[in-house]
């Protein structure tokens, strides 16, 4: 009898752990529009998925979204079906591959932009619930700093803020970070640098940027690294196909894969042609 009291308590014990499965909450976000937040999402869903990783991309750039455009992805429903006729977010879910899920948001539609608080309460038990059977959740949040953006930033467990070398992108990054950290009290945010002509440039983006941070918030923040200019990456999105899909071996494609190493300690293959290297570190490409 004994034996059999602790065979079941061991039973017990290892079902409460696999049900306890540990998840990642991730939220892109940017306080500019225009610095290829989407297609860092949508690849870096597509590399995690490719190495057996459970991946949801949430597209919550509300009003505005585009991530099954991007993907090619036909949604015969949307956001706006679980806002006006009482669907679940499960069942507007695209299936891009086996490990890889969408909920797409419906672009251009004013129901969506302005959802109210019961529908972000239901948007947020519903994702909760989904993260039970996934092991990474990304979400794809709109720019700026709109209610409906700041709702999920809140949500999140850790945040990349994505800039340009741009003064504007690099003003609005600021603000982002300072509401994030300070208003929010979140202490996993960290900053990518995206479209930078070389690697220099990227570094001086920022340390500038984390110099401000220190001046003015008290606080510095970490690097989750940076992508070039790629001239593939226009190529991809007219075909609908991730770039790291149709160039493994591009400058966009390595940086994606190095972040994720990075984030997630994985340990993604990577192949560098250094004379392509030399090139796109002078000129930008892949």
């Amino acid at each position: 009898m004994a034996d059999q009291a602790e065979k079941l308590r061991e039973m017990v014990e290892k079902k409460n752990k696999e049900n306890k499965k540990r998840y990642r909450v991730i939220a892109f976000t940017s306080g500019k529009g225009g610095v290829g937040k989407t297609n860092m999402v949508a690849n870096i869903a597509y590399l995690l998925s490719s190495i057996g990783k459970k991946v949801v991309v949430f597209d919550a750039d509300l009003g505005l979204a585009n991530i099954d455009i991007l993907l090619g992805l036909k949604s015969k429903y949307s956001l706006i079906d679980v806002v006006k006729s009482g669907k679940k977010l499960k069942e507007i879910m695209i299936k891009v591959n086996d490990n890889f899920q969408v909920i797409p948001a419906g672009s251009g539609i004013e129901e969506i932009a302005n959802i109210n608080e019961p529908i972000f309460s239901k948007i947020k038990d519903e994702l909760i619930d989904i993260t039970k059977e996934t092991d990474i959740l990304l979400i794809d949040t709109g720019a700026g700093i709109s209610r409906k953006v700041t709702f999920f930033l809140k949500s999140s467990e850790e945040i990349v803020v994505i800039t340009t070398p741009e003064p504007t992108a690099l003003a609005d990054a600021y603000a982002m970070l300072k509401i994030t950290s300070t208003n929010y009290k979140k202490d996993k945010v960290s900053v990518f640098v995206n479209m930078a002509k070389n690697k220099q440039e990227a570094e001086n983006t920022f340390n500038n940027l984390n110099k401000i941070c220190k001046k003015f918030l008290n606080k510095e923040f970490k690097s989750s690294g940076y992508a070039l200019i790629d001239k593939n990456l226009p190529a991809a999105v007219k075909q609908q196909k991730p770039i790291a899909e149709l160039y493994p071996n591009s400058a966009f494609t390595i940086s994606m894969k190095k972040f994720i190493n990075n984030m997630f300690k994985e340990n993604i293959k990577i192949r560098e042609n250094p004379i392509a290297r030399f090139f796109a570190s002078i000129f930008g490409g892949g």
